[in-house]
């Protein structure tokens, strides 16, 4: 397994992030539901060293319907999904994606959460996506920087692959600088 950078001080935080950066390490992912505690509807994972696209896809819910407090969220609509894979299909790919990786979410516990939630769902095991010490939280991480408690909301669009593109900004930044101050598309919830 691998050996994490201490977790203390921002110092620590930034060794942290410049290890997530190196080639093979980590993996970034994020998820959209079709509310709070609902179904996956849109998931993208991207390379932490590369930001290169390794899965970007819409999800059939297999007739959850989307809260429309959710819709007005992140935009995405029952009709958007029509001819999607649904979670069956796609979670192999999900699991040989992430299998040797860590995963990073801006939200771990949230996506961890929905992504255990779908397979119970459909009888499958999370098999490593279920171990909590595979996943790490950016945004836990960021707050640790700043040395604050409160989480900082990413604004990265609310669909899939924005918000994975907007964590692996913070990533880069905490690696850079080893705090990321505020900026324009990050507010305190």
């Amino acid at each position: 397994m691998l050996k994490l950078a201490n977790s203390g001080g921002a110092g620590s935080t930034q060794a942290w992030a410049q290890q997530m950066l190196e080639p093979g390490i980590a993996c970034i992912l994020d998820c959209e539901t079709t509310d709070l505690d609902g179904a996956i509807i849109e998931l993208a994972i991207i390379d932490a060293a590369t930001g290169n696209t390794l899965f970007d896809s819409l999800i059939d819910p297999g007739g959850i319907a989307i809260a429309p407090e959710a819709a007005r969220v992140h935009g995405i609509e029952a009709r958007d999904l029509l001819g999607a894979p649904m979670w069956p299909e796609i979670f192999p790919d999900i699991a040989e994606i992430t299998a040797s990786r860590i995963t990073l979410a801006y939200n771990a516990p949230f996506d961890q959460g929905r992504i255990i939630a779908e397979c119970h769902r459909y009888g499958l095991n999370p098999d490593h996506l279920g171990i909590a010490e595979q996943w790490q939280c950016v945004m836990a991480r960021r707050s640790q920087t700043l040395g604050i408690t409160d989480h900082l909301k990413l604004a990265g669009g609310h669909r899939a692959h924005s918000d994975v593109t907007a964590t692996h900004q913070i990533l880069r930044e905490i690696a850079r600088h080893g705090i990321v101050l505020a900026d324009r598309t990050l507010h305190l919830t």
